[in-house]
């Protein structure tokens, strides 16, 4: 008689227990279904091309030198009030205008006036801090006839990602190296 008892419990800890396993099988079945899903939208989504970096030639270094050697300018600021209210970071900021009527009384803390002497030297003019000289491409196109020691290429910001792609594809192709 005790071993009939016994029988009812362990059939239904079983059934408990099939219960179970059935419930984490579906969950294991929906975890994968859904990482392959997401596997399939990573697929979808179209790939950035990947920058490669040139070895840069002793030209582009000599001038990365002459660019660190560069003296460092004062900041030229506007003219629209006292510093204090001035947000340095802003293009409005920070361009220069010339001081008119009520402005001529500025002092030292205002900023110094820009003079001729602060113009960089030639041979550092225009170059960007890698050595490079910089050359704004909006299309592949653009691509022909840059010399590969001296220059860099700097893609236009209303370029979209795909024409983006074909550009950084063929300066890898020529080892023209990209800046952004």
């Amino acid at each position: 008689m005790p071993e009939e008892k016994e029988n009812p419990k362990k059939e239904k800890k079983k059934k408990e227990s099939l219960k179970k396993q059935a419930a984490l099988e579906k969950k294991k079945s929906a975890k994968k279904e859904s990482e392959e899903k997401a596997v399939k939208k990573k697929r979808m989504i179209k790939k950035r091309a990947q920058k490669e970096k040139p070895k840069k030639s002793s030209e582009a270094r000599e001038a990365q030198k002459l660019a660190k050697l560069k003296p460092k300018k004062p900041q030229f600021r506007g003219r629209f009030g006292k510093n204090s209210i001035k947000r340095k970071n802003k293009p409005k900021w920070v361009k220069w205008r010339v001081p008119r009527g009520k402005d001529l009384d500025k002092t030292k803390q205002y900023g110094r006036t820009p003079k001729s002497g602060y113009r960089t030297p030639k041979k550092i003019r225009g170059i960007h801090p890698s050595g490079y000289r910089e050359i704004l491409v909006h299309n592949a196109s653009q691509l022909a006839g840059i010399k590969v020691e001296t220059t860099a290429v700097r893609v236009g910001a209303r370029v979209g990602r795909r024409k983006k792609n074909e550009i950084v594809k063929k300066a890898n192709e020529l080892k023209i190296k990209v800046l952004n």
